[in-house]
């Protein structure tokens, strides 16, 4: 065979391995590609389906909520349905898990700054907040510190408060922001405001909530966790102390009081005043505000997502969402 044939018949030989070399290359590429969207498509549609199972756990919490509210006539306790059966639940392709909160059986922190025909009961919060983080084994003056710098975040003017912070101190930091001036709509916000590091947090956190849209400080006798004895303290201003209160927790009858009038004459808080002589005005045996905890498992995807739930004899509006825990 002639050389200049062999020669060609070789490049021809090169170029058929180049082009299937190419090809190759490409129907990987394309397999990826393809591999890609169908997972992406699979996780959008579990995505969308458990953001459909949270709003069904909200549609079904907000039923329990009104028919057992209607039941006992306005009276909220923790052995009812809300708080005592969470799950998880089995559904089809995955499972629900539920925890309820009542925000009347926690600090609402917006109540820091009642504002309005409230705003003389300012100072009183103050006080009692103090009293919370001073409970939870902070001094008193990182109590203060920490007090004035929450304030000074929730309130609208920029004065500064004698140990609080606003705009020059948080726009010094390497990555500057101001001060909100105005109400939370989350308990994430916290981790923002000067003196509030997440130890602080974790400490105080199961103590403390948010309600958006609302400032005034309520808590519920028949909510709050034994555990939690710390609030009854805050609320007195320190007339009681821990121990008092562990014992006004735990003589709670099972289905809670009927009243705040019984709840305030029998056992240790009757006669109980705080320290200026006010009686415990912001305790009752009632709440409107939940938060739903809702974890979903649906597929490979796991969802963990929050709700804050208005409930009124009329109607139950959810009021804020947010996703994470």
């Amino acid at each position: 065979m002639p050389t200049r044939m062999r020669s060609n018949r070789g490049a021809a030989l090169i170029t058929v391995m180049l082009v299937i070399a190419i090809v190759s290359v490409i129907a990987v590429n394309l397999g990826s590609s393809l591999q890609r969207q169908v997972s992406r498509s699979a996780n959008l549609y579990q995505a969308e389906q458990s953001y459909w199972m949270w709003l069904s756990a909200e549609a079904v919490l907000a039923e329990v909520l009104q028919l057992e509210l209607e039941q006992s006539d306005g009276i909220v306790h923790a052995e009812q349905n809300w708080a005592t059966r969470q799950g998880p639940f089995p559904v089809a392709g995955g499972q629900i898990a539920a925890r309820v909160r009542d925000l009347r059986s926690c600090f609402n922190l917006n109540s820091l700054v009642p504002g309005g025909e409230q705003e003389l009961q300012g100072e009183r919060r103050r006080q009692q907040f103090r009293q919370l983080l001073m409970a939870n084994e902070l001094d008193s003056y990182q109590a203060q510190q920490l007090t004035d710098a929450l304030i000074d975040w929730l309130d609208e003017d920029t004065r500064l408060s004698e140990n609080g912070a606003e705009d020059p101190d948080y726009e010094s930091l390497s990555h500057p922001y101001q001060a909100a001036n105005s109400a939370m709509l989350d308990i994430s916000e916290l981790r923002q405001v000067r003196g509030y590091s997440a130890a602080i947090i974790a400490q105080i956190k199961p103590q403390v909530c948010v309600i958006p849209g609302n400032n005034e400080l309520k808590l519920n006798i028949n909510t709050i966790d034994p555990e939690h004895a710390a609030l009854l303290v805050a609320l007195s201003n320190g007339a009681i102390d821990i121990s008092t209160a562990q014992q006004v927790l735990a003589g709670r009858p099972q289905d809670g009081y009927d009243d705040r009038e019984q709840a305030l004459n029998e056992g240790p808080l009757a006669g109980i005043k705080d320290q200026e002589g006010n009686s415990l005005d912001e305790l009752v045996v009632s709440s409107e505000y939940f938060q739903l905890l809702a974890f979903i498992q649906w597929g490979e995807v796991e969802t963990r997502a929050r709700s804050v739930i208005n409930v009124t004899p009329e109607r139950a509006n959810v009021i804020y969402r947010a996703m994470g825990e």
